[in-house]
């Protein structure tokens, strides 16, 4: 008798919970969606924690020209990041 895999129960299949980069375990991972299934999820992810340290030397006076060279990116791609990682503010109507 032959079993096939995808008829197999939870129970039934042997699984390691290794994690992945963002985080050491799958079920304590704190993110609401796992990097395997959000399309492009690794990229973005390293993009925002990229965009939230530029931000820190940002603010503790580093010039958008020394964060590029520390980066090894352009600075339009820096003054980007820079912008993406501002909180959105909200926009008054014009009334």
């Amino acid at each position: 008798m032959v079993i096939e895999w995808f008829n197999l129960l939870p129970e039934e299949v042997e699984w390691r919970d290794e994690g992945c980069e963002a985080y050491s375990a799958c079920l304590e991972c704190p993110l609401p969606r796992c990097l395997e299934e959000v399309p492009r999820g690794r990229q973005r992810l390293k993009v925002r924690l990229r965009a939230a340290r530029m931000a820190e030397l940002r603010k503790e006076g580093k010039s958008v020209a020394a964060i590029a060279g520390l980066f090894g990116v352009s600075i339009r791609t820096v003054q980007r990041a820079l912008k993406e990682a501002r909180p959105a503010r909200r926009r008054r109507c014009n009334r």
